[in-house]
């Protein structure tokens, strides 16, 4: 009953927000007093949505502290955030217990993550993620899957609209490209967008215990170095959205379920990095 009712609107005062998004050092050295910094922080985030005109919360209090714990990752942090939404309605909203535990269940939660956090592009002539999802045609002709495209294209709409929601906050130009994609969407809602690398996906879906003997050292450094920062985002979203505080927290158990997975597989990586031989033995 009590995670049903409880609600968390904390207060963040003036003098804070000043503490934070004041003069910097080289201002203040200077004794100049300017709140520049802070007016534009204010019409940032009233402009994404985050706070109301008269800066009170208009978002769930566990999303918008996940997103400013993924402050070293703004970009990412600014773009998950209006897919959190499609996740809870598609892995959530009435869904069963046993639904949501379903390895189907979570390698589609997966490709949805992947498809904001993990945009790295597809080398020429390999399998794209895309491919892989049978979200697009492939050579060996495999029939295309319409509930996966469906989703695909859904969650590259949210991030096209989200990229046109940055572009028109009055900002400068230099603080809207930190919250852009590095690989942006595109503006055409049937288009499946830029072919991105499968390899994250393909290695936590198949539960491979490390790396394939084909994989080079660059590519086994690439790997390991994607699927920690996507273990770290995991952790940091699923600390906050844990919190009774909107209908989010129903999405734990799907970042959990993941973090985990990536956990052991990340132990196989490193057991296979370091079992190599010692080239400076004589």
């Amino acid at each position: 009953k009590m995670q049903r009712s409880q609600n968390c609107f904390p207060t963040v005062t003036n003098e804070q927000m000043e503490w934070t998004a004041g003069p910097t050092l080289e201002e203040f050295c200077e004794k100049r007093e300017t709140n520049e910094y802070l007016d534009m922080s204010k019409r940032c985030i009233q402009g994404l949505g985050y706070v109301n005109s008269d800066m009170t919360l208009a978002m769930d209090h566990n999303v918008l502290t996940a997103v400013w714990e993924l402050h070293d990752t703004i970009a990412i942090a600014v773009n998950l955030c209006p897919v959190l939404d499609q996740m809870y309605l598609r892995f959530c909203y009435n869904k069963t217990k046993t639904f949501m535990q379903t390895d189907s269940t979570q390698n589609d939660f997966l490709s949805v993550l992947l498809h904001v956090v993990d945009r790295v592009p597809a080398k020429e002539g390999e399998e794209t993620l895309q491919q892989l999802l049978r979200v697009a045609s492939s050579e060996d002709g495999r029939a295309l899957n319409e509930d996966a495209t469906d989703l695909w294209l859904e969650t590259e709409k949210i991030l096209m609209d989200q990229k046109k929601l940055i572009d028109s906050l009055e900002i400068d130009d230099e603080e809207k490209a930190k919250m852009q994609l590095s690989v942006p969407p595109v503006d055409d809602e049937s288009d499946l967008g830029v072919p991105l690398d499968r390899g994250v996906y393909e290695m936590l879906v198949s539960k491979q215990k490390g790396f394939r003997d084909n994989q080079d050292m660059a590519r086994r450094n690439e790997m390991k170095d994607r699927i920690v920062t996507l273990g770290q985002l995991c952790l940091v979203v699923h600390n906050n959205i844990q919190q009774p505080h909107s209908k989010y927290s129903a999405l734990e158990v799907h970042f959990r379920r993941l973090f985990s997975n990536i956990k052991y597989s990340v132990a196989d990586m490193m057991n296979q990095l370091m079992d190599q031989d010692d080239l400076t033995e004589v």
